[in-house]
């Protein structure tokens, strides 16, 4: 079991701190998030990100950037700019020798008078400019809110497999998705997932919600039953990020969850 962390979702903005605690759990790798660079530039720069690698030899993914950017909007400058943001993260990705970089598919504002079809279209024409990248993207989904472009286990493969992308499977989006009208029905989405995208799937977001808000709350601490993916967890060959909130008690109680599966098999 490879079993990382999100610093950022953690709270964990300082580098060595982030490290130092990975280090005490036992993870690893971090998952880094690029919108640091701009907010914090100073906090996870090359240089020193790559120093904390080598002397401690864990791993880093890089979740691409998100924050006021829709990668299948249909104002072709924000759309371009969105692009442009992402090939750069993919280029810190390769500096830092990330082994994933996890990418959001957009979203289509349901107010706009045209079809979802066109907010499709759009993201397509983004995901042709990231084609042949370092390292390898993985298209997350994402349906927590109805605006959300990709929809369903089906549709994110149909996407991925066009692109010949990976994914990231994130267990409590699918959860949330699972309780709402706009998907596809489904007595356990999370499943679903798992056996429809199957070994597209590269890596992994696990927190814990309600069904109704994506919460990052501890893996043990929500609705979702996680000893019910315990199989695949434990034989999962990709990275397991915990994209918890709260700070390292929170990381260290979720790490105890998800390894105790393990020793449950032992």
């Amino acid at each position: 079991m490879k079993l990382g962390y999100s610093s950022a979702t953690a709270g964990i903005y300082n580098i060595e701190e982030a490290f130092n605690i990975a280090e005490e759990l036992s993870l690893d790798f971090i998952e880094l998030t690029y919108e640091m660079s701009h907010f914090l530039p100073l906090v996870q720069d090359v240089k020193t990100v790559n120093e904390l690698k080598r002397q401690t030899g864990i791993e880093l993914s890089l979740h691409l950037p998100f924050v006021d950017l829709n990668i299948a909007s249909l104002i072709p400058a924000i759309r371009r700019a969105t692009v442009d943001e992402t090939l750069r993260a993919l280029e810190y990705a390769e500096k830092i020798e990330a082994t994933t970089a996890v990418l959001h598919t957009g979203s289509f504002f349901l107010y706009q008078p045209v079809k979802q079809e066109r907010s499709l279209d759009a993201l397509r024409e983004s995901l042709a400019m990231l084609v042949g990248s370092s390292p390898i993207i993985a298209l997350e989904n994402l349906a927590v809110f109805a605006d959300s472009v990709i929809k369903g286990p089906h549709q994110l493969k149909e996407i991925t497999n066009e692109f010949k992308f990976s994914n990231c499977l994130d267990m409590g989006h699918a959860f949330i998705e699972e309780k709402h009208i706009w998907t596809e029905q489904s007595d356990d989405l999370i499943a679903d997932y798992i056996a429809i995208l199957s070994d597209d799937i590269r890596h992994l977001h696990l927190c814990n919600n309600d069904g109704l808000v994506d919460m990052h709350s501890a893996t043990d601490n929500g609705l979702i039953d996680y000893s019910r993916y315990k199989d695949f967890l434990t034989s999962f060959d990709g990275g397991i990020c915990l994209e918890v909130a709260g700070g390292k008690e929170i990381v260290r109680q979720s790490a105890e969850q998800i390894r105790s599966f393990e020793a449950v098999l032992l």
